[in-house]
């Protein structure tokens, strides 16, 4: 049926109602799109400039993290405020801890944090740890291999943990760079999970990952647990073998052969995790709003390619899924940590 067999005032009465009618869908339709374009926090972020507080010094791997974190939140409008990034390096963290907890009460404050969040007060370190801050996100966990030159006779983890288990003490662990550190941490889980004594193990400690991979290309120390990027040239260069990591999954690209500990039996998974957490007090609405903006940051092509040339694992909390984590995370630490005689 035409429209010419209708009356001409029921033809109106049809076309006013079919542009009413298709100009509400145009405009469902433009909200609809506005809504997922929109930044994210326009609404709910405070105003007033970001700060982004990093641990650490300029260049070093927190601080490439937290600027290229600022780079795609900006680009991709994340977030409605300008935006900068301070260094705050000292006391294993408990600096940058210090000043964030100034602006107490602040939602635009934020802190990329690692695992001496809970170590630093346990060990006597610093007055700081999860309970004095907000958790905003979880956001990825950097990994720890354990490594050998490559032409020594531990040929795999296997290897290695019927050594220790013959005798705890005939295996020098090169160490960077304190003990208690995520690297010692990561070897006393091993040797903890494999019913080994923890405090039987030799340890040479070092200043620095790449201090502890010349002392073993030198013939110092036997095995090296260091984080992947430091080990990663001279694997490929042929000059050491990585022998487990202690990711709870394997790893790719060079190193995707390689075992984690659970595969070769032991049950120890250790990584050290990374997380964004905001002054004590942080209001909630502006925690989920920043939240919000970095779990649309980790889901973007540039940050995945990231973590990916990175060899970390990628895995977004929420704030209260982040508190039950570091609460988690205290208990493991204060436990190990006691057994190993370092805490005060």
């Amino acid at each position: 049926m035409t429209s010419d067999t209708f009356p001409a005032s029921r033809r109106s009465t049809l076309s006013l109602q079919t542009f009413i009618t298709r100009t509400l869908s145009g405009l469902l339709v433009i909200s609809a799109v506005a809504a997922t374009t929109a930044p994210a926090l326009a609404a709910e972020w405070p105003g007033g400039t970001v700060e982004f507080v990093v641990p650490s010094g300029p260049g070093s791997g927190m601080d490439t993290a937290s600027r290229t974190m600022k780079q795609l939140l900006d680009a991709a409008k994340l977030i409605s405020a300008p935006s900068v990034v301070l260094n705050k390096p000292g006391a294993g963290g408990t600096i940058a801890f210090q000043y964030l907890n100034q602006s107490a009460g602040s939602g635009r404050h934020l802190a990329l944090a690692s695992p001496n969040l809970v170590t630093n007060k346990l060990m006597g370190l610093g007055d700081i740890d999860q309970r004095d801050v907000t958790p905003v996100c979880s956001l990825f966990s950097e990994n720890i291999v354990f490594m050998v030159r490559a032409d020594s006779n531990i040929q795999d983890g296997k290897a290695l943990i019927t050594r220790l288990k013959k005798d705890p003490s005939s295996v020098s662990f090169g160490i960077a760079t304190a003990l208690g550190g995520a690297n010692h941490i990561a070897a006393a889980s091993v040797l903890k999970a494999a019913g080994i004594d923890v405090n039987a193990a030799h340890n040479v400690i070092y200043k620095a990952g790449s201090a502890a991979l010349i002392g073993l290309l030198s013939g110092e120390v036997e095995v090296v647990p260091v984080a992947t990027l430091v080990a990663l040239p001279q694997a490929i260069a042929g000059k050491v073998r990585v022998i487990a990591v202690s990711s709870p999954v394997r790893l790719g690209g060079a190193l995707a052969n390689v075992p984690t500990w659970t595969e070769l039996g032991v049950n120890a998974v250790y990584t050290s995790w990374r997380v964004i957490v905001a002054p004590r007090g942080a209001p909630d609405s502006d925690v989920r709003a920043a939240a919000s903006a970095f779990e649309k940051m980790a889901a973007m092509p540039e940050w995945k390619a990231h973590v990916e040339k990175n060899y970390w694992i990628s895995r977004f909390l929420g704030p209260d899924d982040t508190r039950k984590f570091l609460n988690d995370q205290w208990n493991m630490h204060s436990a190990l940590l006691t057994q190993l005689r370092l805490t005060k």
